[in-house]
């Protein structure tokens, strides 16, 4: 037998299955990017295709609910590894959210379109909103966390029965949420973690983080009607209707557009950028001072995804590190110039009493009885629906409560 005649060596064969195999694998890890990272690497938004297809193809006798589309969402959140509801960035989401509302309410600011089909250029996600009429408006409830939430129990009883009335976003520590994330033992916070920065106390790095969790609430659910931004020493002292009731039946925001107390306070402030920092897009005569934690309605969240008239002055750095506390001036100052008539006092009750080091009183398991929770509600002709500081080991105090804090 000569050499032409004998079967291909080994070395040779080997060549050809490589050659076959980075195939198969080059076509597979493309068939993966069509998948996760088509049309922008967003997990919701694939899960959002995915729960809807009956709905658009109008395969099938049922329709999918939008909480069908949330948990679908929240599945591939976790199957997938995700830590956060998408990987955009803040350039990115705050486009979409402004897009996609100038599409939804191209003609009457103050209705919500149901012609979903015309969105289909801004994203098709949008496919798996609300589609009737007889969905009803929702609160946005916007966590600004530094790590976990360690009352989220109490959360959970007051968010109970109340499904369709709102939705959740975190924001969290990132190094926290690399670790250890909001997992399916969190309950209504699986999955609800929004793409995060590192914050630190009275610096614009905090507003940055409130625009993030509104760009996103804006563009989640346009049913999204009122931005309640909420801390992890927060509780509601109200139970969920009557917040939703009281929130509903005005047309103004929670939040506070004050001058300030006289003093040296507002123009240390003012000045803290430089004196001159702030001129001439906010003179201080227009300069506004305000609790941080506010409950604010689209309108007005709209207003502050859009603005780049004051935020590019309130995001110039401090000449010393904590002066400048943005997150009580910025949103304060920019509703309170455009729409003043609608600052209505913020929803959230803090005590000054016994304040150290310019934080408000914060209260522990001997602090967090009935009595102080009556208190509160009966503060300014019941105007507060939450509260804080709570330390986390007042949670088993304030569990025992839940039923006074959330009788009908």
């Amino acid at each position: 037998m000569t050499r032409d005649d004998q079967t291909p060596t080994g070395p040779a064969w080997t060549a050809a299955g490589w050659r076959v195999v980075l195939a198969v694998t080059t076509a597979a890890l493309f068939a993966c990017w069509l998948l996760v990272d088509w049309r922008g690497p967003t997990f919701q938004i694939q899960a959002w295709l995915s729960a809807s297809k009956r709905t658009v193809d109008g395969d099938g006798p049922e329709q999918t609910t939008p909480w069908q589309c949330h948990l679908a969402a929240q599945r591939t959140v976790q199957q997938r590894g995700a830590q956060t509801l998408h990987n955009w960035s803040d350039d990115e989401l705050i486009g979409r959210a402004i897009r996609t509302e100038d599409a939804m309410r191209p003609q009457n600011p103050t209705n919500v379109t149901h012609d979903w089909a015309a969105l289909d250029y801004v994203d098709p996600s949008l496919r798996c909103r609300p589609v009737g009429g007889d969905e009803k408006p929702k609160i946005a409830f916007m966590f600004l966390t530094a790590g976990s939430l360690p009352l989220a129990p109490v959360w959970e009883k007051f968010f109970e029965g109340n499904r369709r009335l709102y939705n959740i976003y975190v924001h969290g520590n990132p190094d926290w949420l690399r670790d250890r994330g909001f997992g399916e033992s969190m309950g209504v916070f699986w999955g609800r973690a929004v793409p995060s920065g590192t914050t630190h106390r009275a610096e614009p790095d905090i507003v940055k983080a409130e625009r993030r969790l509104l760009a996103n609430a804006l563009f989640d659910d346009p049913m999204n009607e009122w931005f309640a931004l909420i801390s992890e020493s927060c509780i509601p002292v109200r139970n969920f209707r009557y917040v939703y009731r009281a929130l509903n039946s005005t047309s103004g925001s929670r939040i506070d557009c004050g001058s300030g107390a006289p003093g040296p306070l507002m123009k240390t402030r003012y000045t803290a950028r430089g004196e001159y920092a702030m001129l001439p897009e906010v003179p201080f005569e227009d300069f506004r001072l305000g609790s941080q934690w506010f409950s604010i309605r689209r309108r007005h969240a709209m207003m502050v995804i859009r603005d780049t008239k004051y935020w590019p002055k309130f995001r110039l750095p401090c000449l010393r590190r904590g002066a400048c506390a943005p997150d009580e001036h910025y949103v304060q100052t920019l509703v309170g110039n455009l729409d003043a008539a609608a600052c209505q006092g913020t929803s959230t009750f803090v005590s000054w009493n016994g304040t150290k080091g310019g934080h408000p009183q914060s209260f522990g398991p001997e602090e967090s009885t009935a009595h102080l929770i009556e208190a509160v509600q009966a503060q300014q002709r019941g105007r507060f629906l939450f509260a804080r500081k709570f330390r986390p080991e007042a949670l088993g105090a304030l569990l025992s409560l839940t039923d006074r804090l959330f009788h009908p």
